[in-house]
């Protein structure tokens, strides 16, 4: 399974570029495995998680990638998506060494920088460029 996490401090839009990213993937044609979408954590944080599949690849979706310890530590959900046969998972993952280890454990991962914005006015800018970054890497 490759990983390519979003790397980037608290609140600097790591979720809402997972989101966008898994808008371009459905509307790209990748569909939902039913079964498995939920919003982890906090509903306000749209932190999703969700399989998705196109042809025989599929791709798992993790909004959340915040805590060490848990049912929705990165490590845990990401051995879900293992579970659930996933090839590719693309998740948030906070710039936080002990996290950062749930995504090394696995050979074949990649983090790609999230980019800081520099105003509200230009987060959506940011965010999009960010998701699109992390789908070329599927």
């Amino acid at each position: 399974m490759k990983i390519i996490a979003l790397l980037g401090s608290q609140n600097s839009g790591k979720s809402h570029t997972v989101n966008i990213a898994y808008c371009f993937l459905l509307r790209d044609g990748y569909t939902q495995v039913p079964g498995h979408f939920r919003i982890l954590g906090d509903a306000v944080f749209e932190d999703v998680f969700d399989v998705l599949k196109k042809g025989g690849k599929k791709v798992g979706i993790i909004g959340m990638g915040d805590y060490i310890i848990g049912a929705d530590s990165l490590k845990n959900l990401l051995a879900e998506m293992q579970d659930h046969g996933c090839e590719f998972v693309i998740c948030a993952c906070r710039d936080n060494p002990k996290i950062e280890a749930a995504v090394r454990a696995y050979p074949s991962h990649i983090f790609v920088a999230k980019t800081p914005s520099t105003g509200r006015e230009n987060d959506r800018i940011v965010n999009t460029q960010d998701a699109i970054s992390l789908i070329t890497h599927l």
